[in-house]
């Protein structure tokens, strides 16, 4: 359409008609450039949006099990303690279901061999009669986002 209104305005022959010609092809070569930077430049914002918001996820579940462990300490005898600690499991598993639907899941690092790429080591332990490099304990929990390690589980292995 604006070669058109180019072509109606000037005649092909005239040196304005190659100097606009050329101006406009060079505005419309950078819009698409543009316009495909801002595609990659959103499409990257919004992964690390979503990773920013899969990470404070997992800071909510950490503190929710935190919680949780220390209400087991507690003797609940009081009605308001008790509620206190179903709520806490109830926050605990809509949280995990919530955590599913955001593609964020636990990494199990239970009864396996230590792996350097998956694992963080929190500390060795001798296990007489065991194999080296077994996972005995997880100290901490990892995990995965879209399937991406995002948190590595810290792990007690034998050495």
């Amino acid at each position: 359409m604006v070669f058109e209104k180019i072509r109606e305005a000037l005649s092909p022959s005239d040196e304005k008609y190659e100097v606009l010609y050329y101006r406009y092809s060079k505005l419309k070569l950078e819009n698409q450039h543009l316009k495909e930077k801002m595609i990659t430049d959103s499409r990257v914002f919004r992964e690390d949006l979503s990773k920013g918001v899969a990470l404070d996820l997992i800071k909510l579940y950490e503190h929710v099990e935190v919680a949780k462990q220390d209400s087991f300490k507690v003797k609940a005898t009081d009605k308001d303690v008790q509620r206190l600690m179903v709520d806490l499991n109830t926050v605990e598993r809509e949280l995990r279901a919530f955590m599913k639907k955001f593609s964020l899941e636990e990494i199990s690092a239970g009864e396996r061999f230590f792996d350097p790429e998956l694992h963080e080591v929190a500390s060795y332990e001798d296990a007489k009669g065991m194999t080296k490099g077994i996972i005995l304990n997880t100290v901490r929990k990892g995990f995965r986002y879209k399937g991406k390690i995002i948190k590595r589980p810290k792990v007690l292995v034998t050495k």
